[in-house]
């Protein structure tokens, strides 16, 4: 197979978008403290960003063994990746391990997190910043978990000979690696010394770029995570004031999802229905209980001493619960499919054997396209659709029965990355144990 050899327009095209990459990050930070006194997360980032080396250099000095640095994009990147900080804490007992966000919502959830040594933001990309945290926390390896391309941090690593791994990763052909444009984008994933993809589809995709040899598939690490979350929940005293009627559990919502919701709960409404919105800051939850009128928020339920004959919708106005509240659900429905970013976590509650239902988006998610062709799921596309199909797999005992195993299979089937990973790293000898 051949490998990708910049010619000489696509030299002169990285370079053109090499000063675009530098006029980017300056901007990024320009911009960010312009917008910061209007948005908490942008905010949340420049005050990070501005105490980063302090917080930093005050943790370097309590490091006494050699440093594994993995680095998350967010609190989503870090969950794919958790199994593997375990692996990696159990197996090299003799290494620390440095967590780096460049998000808020990882860093701010996780900055006390007792799995890892030391906690920080990543300082924003920069050949200077790159160098001084490279210097500074002197990794022996570097994991990237999913995707995050900074190319000053990935230049610095290979001139210094530190092995950087890029794992769970998963590319599709529309990514900019891809295009006729993209070779600064290549040029990015060929300083990543190995590859670990989720999938064939992606292998095939990079192994012009990279060459096999520097790419395995070793699967997708979330399927590890989620079967660790069935044996890690917390039960919830608050829904024996509920009626003994099955209950939905709709997580990660939106407003096209409470839409579509709406509608279909007038239908069935003899079933208890949970919403757990996106969201769930003042002006979310309002507008969630503007399209479900009738519905009580968890607060307003905490707060009395009633039990409920009927079923009720009740809207969670509170972060942490829903991965917990999968395991009781008859269905689950996952948010997001009605927006252009896509579906989110169907996996949590896949994980718990039950069916979940998601909107028409979910492209980008090769775990969906395997769960529905598992039968494990079901897309819709408007509220009618949603109605249909919890209809039928309500009246259908043998269905219903059916997708629920389905569901805990495909988890099961996938599961194991986490294992692979560790296992490669050990074979490739990139660690002293």
């Amino acid at each position: 197979m051949s490998i990708y050899v910049p010619n000489f327009i696509e030299f002169c095209q990285v370079n053109q978008l090499m000063l675009l990459y530098q006029l980017f990050l300056g901007l990024y930070q320009i911009i960010s403290k312009g917008l910061a006194p209007f948005n908490v997360k942008i905010k949340h980032w420049v005050e990070g960003q501005h105490e980063v080396w302090n917080v930093i250099e005050s943790q370097a000095k309590e490091i006494k063994q050699p440093i594994i640095w993995v680095h998350c994009a967010s609190y989503g990147e870090f969950e794919q990746g958790l199994p593997i900080i375990e692996s990696l804490k159990k197996e090299y007992p003799s290494h620390q391990i440095w967590l780096t966000f460049f998000s808020p919502s990882g860093y701010l959830h996780r900055k006390n997190d007792k799995t890892v040594n030391f906690v920080s933001y990543l300082p924003l990309d920069g050949r200077k910043n790159a160098q001084r945290f490279l210097q500074t926390i002197q990794p022996s390896l570097i994991v990237f978990i999913k995707y995050e391309f900074w190319y000053y941090y990935l230049a610095e690593s290979k001139r210094l000979s530190i092995p950087t791994l890029l794992v769970s990763a998963i590319f599709r052909k529309d990514q900019l690696f891809f295009k006729w444009y993209g070779g600064f984008y290549k040029k990015m994933l060929h300083l990543f010394t190995f590859v670990l993809v989720q999938d064939e589809n992606s292998k095939k995709l990079i192994s012009p770029i990279m060459g096999e040899e520097k790419i395995t598939i070793t699967g997708d690490t979330r399927f590890d995570r989620v079967l660790q979350t069935t044996q890690q929940t917390v039960s919830f005293d608050w829904l024996h004031k509920l009626n003994a009627a099955k209950i939905i559990i709709a997580g990660s919502t939106w407003e096209k999802d409470h839409a579509i919701i709406a509608a279909a709960s007038k239908e069935l409404n003899n079933y208890n229905w949970i919403l757990v919105p996106h969201h769930v800051d003042a002006a979310s939850i309002e507008e969630c209980k503007t399209a479900l009128p009738h519905a009580t928020t968890l607060t307003e339920l905490l707060h009395t001493h009633q039990t409920f004959n009927n079923p009720k919708i009740i809207i969670v106005d509170q972060i942490g619960l829903l991965r917990s509240l999968y395991q009781y659900a008859y269905i689950s429905y996952v948010g997001g499919g009605f927006g252009k970013e896509g579906i989110h976590n169907i996996l949590e509650p896949a994980a718990f054997g039950h069916p979940v239902i998601w909107g028409p988006h979910f492209e980008k998610f090769p775990e969906a396209s395997g769960l529905l062709k598992m039968g494990g799921g079901y897309s819709i596309f408007d509220s009618a659709s949603l109605l249909n199909t919890i209809q039928v797999l309500t009246n259908n005992l043998e269905q219903y029965e059916r997708a629920s195993q389905n569901a805990s299979q495909f988890i099961q089937q996938n599961a194991g990355a986490t294992l692979k990973t560790i296992q490669w790293i050990q074979e490739k000898q990139l660690l002293c144990p």
